[in-house]
């Protein structure tokens, strides 16, 4: 490397993104086919201009100030590993297992204390907790179903006495991976769902045995449970939306997409179903006009906003956020859960090119206008 390129590289913002260790080693091995996100960051890098490499905890060298990166060669078309200076930006991509997360959190603080900036300033958003933030606001509250933390039989009763159907979810959960839907079908019979690799249904007699299923279904996580949404369906499927929303390269707030989700038959969530472009969506299915259509994307995108920024006032500014809400069968929107770590799988699936692209510059871009911002406080 030649002293002009040395210095060329010296003037680029340095963002490193934290990814699990089997990220690293499949990486590492060249099987990173499934990896079609890392390589579309990689790929955007190009317009973003950044130093940008890929790491997971065990790669850090505190004493020496130095982090064992992984970055793609474009001379050589492979995966490559060289030491990288710690960052300017940190993008936070890991979803660490309880085992893990002590020493995950490790490597967190430290930075902070170092005065690394950060795409966001949480890595993981606490169901309750973001709950009891949102009841706060005036405007929003009514757009949130009710919501109990789970502690004792009595609460279920609670809930199932304003609505026959509940939903049960980890307060820490991703993927839809740690919900339950509860039905209650006569006094003492409920029916449940849950997804594992396909949507399990069962009956419980009584409140206690579905408290002791509860408890063993999410061993012992705390848990919200939720009164149930009348959303709107297509074939008796749910449906709600995944608006992707994120800070540009000027800082500037924008819903880069707001796929809409069909769940499966049966499932208690979306998640697992097929997305569509919004527009499609609502015309094809619901047969809307342009008009309509327009007007209720401008809805959905000024509520997904307002969400967003009274997020910002509690914990500083994001780069990016996906907001899950849904639409009832009156009209009316309802927050359904917010996540810091996009997997951007909907905006994938269904986004055009140009805005698959903008998907994953954004957050680059943003971490080149934190670099050179005084204000950003993540």
């Amino acid at each position: 490397m030649n002293e002009t390129t040395i210095k060329k590289e010296l003037n680029k913002p340095v963002v490193a993104v934290f990814v699990s260790r089997r990220v690293i080693n499949n990486l590492k091995s060249q099987k990173c086919n499934r990896y079609f996100r890392i390589k579309k960051l990689v790929d955007v890098n190009v317009i973003a201009q950044t130093t940008l490499y890929f790491f997971t905890y065990q790669d850090v060298d505190f004493e020496h100030l130095r982090i064992k990166g992984i970055y793609y060669d474009y001379d050589k078309n492979i995966w490559a590993e060289k030491d990288f200076p710690f960052p300017d930006v940190l993008y936070d991509r890991v979803k660490g297992k309880s085992r893990r997360r002590a020493v995950l959190n490790n490597v967190r603080e430290k930075f902070k204390e170092m005065g690394i900036k950060k795409i966001n300033p949480l890595d993981y958003f606490d169901k309750w907790e973001l709950y009891q933030l949102l009841e706060k606001n005036d405007s929003l509250r009514p757009h949130l179903p009710l919501t109990r933390c789970l502690e004792s039989t009595e609460d279920l009763k609670i809930l199932l006495k304003k609505s026959r159907c509940i939903y049960l979810k980890a307060c820490r959960g991703s993927r839809g991976k740690q919900v339950m839907s509860i039905n209650k079908i006569s006094k003492d019979r409920y029916e449940y769902r849950f997804y594992s690799k396909d949507v399990v249904v069962g009956e419980v007699s009584d409140l206690y045995a579905l408290f002791r299923l509860i408890h063993s279904f999410f061993h012992g996580r705390k848990v919200l449970v939720q009164q149930a949404i009348n959303l709107l369906t297509v074939d008796k499927c749910i449906i709600d939306i995944r608006g992707e929303l994120q800070r540009n390269g000027e800082g500037k707030l924008e819903v880069t997409a707001a796929p809409v989700r069909i769940g499966t038959k049966d499932a208690p969530i979306s998640t697992r179903g097929k997305s569509y472009p919004f527009e499609v969506l609502f015309k094809n299915y619901f047969n809307l006009s342009d008009d309509e259509v327009r007007n209720l994307k401008n809805k959905v995108d000024s509520f997904l906003i307002d969400v967003y920024q009274y997020i910002e006032q509690s914990y500083g500014l994001f780069g990016e956020i996906g907001i899950d809400i849904g639409i009832d069968k009156q009209g009316n929107l309802w927050i359904i859960e917010c996540n810091s770590k996009s997997a951007k799988v909907s905006l994938c699936n269904t986004g055009d090119q140009e805005t698959i692209e903008k998907g994953f510059l954004n957050p680059l871009e943003y971490a080149r206008y934190i670099c050179c911002s005084h204000s950003h406080t993540g």
